[in-house]
């Protein structure tokens, strides 16, 4: 039997090491995540809703509240704020076993 809940653990632990910190934004404020930009090939990108949309696997680990759509991503490089990064996907949520181990967002 998979246990779900190592999975989110040995995911946070990797997007954590390979990641950054980021937010995600909302009009009702800020809450903090650890993001990792996933690397597409070419191929991969034509699945896209759009060739230039970026991929984000957000740690499910100490986000109480789940991403959704009118979120905003905000990355950092060291202390200075990216711009925005507006989503042109639904969330998605890798929760085999309806355990999150993962969430999914297509920004640009």
């Amino acid at each position: 039997m998979v246990n779900y809940i190592r999975s989110r653990e040995v995911a946070d632990r990797q997007i954590k090491k390979w990641g950054m910190r980021a937010s995600l934004r909302r009009a009702s404020g800020d809450r903090e995540c650890w993001a990792l930009e996933v690397q597409l090939t070419a191929s991969e990108k034509r699945s896209l809703k759009n060739f230039n949309s970026r991929v984000f696997i957000i740690s499910a680990i100490d986000l109480d509240v789940p991403p959704t759509k009118e979120d905003s991503l905000i990355t950092y490089v060291g202390a200075l704020e990216l711009p925005p990064l507006r989503q042109v996907a639904p969330v998605a949520p890798l929760a085999p076993g309806g355990i999150v181990v993962y969430w999914e967002l297509q920004v640009e």
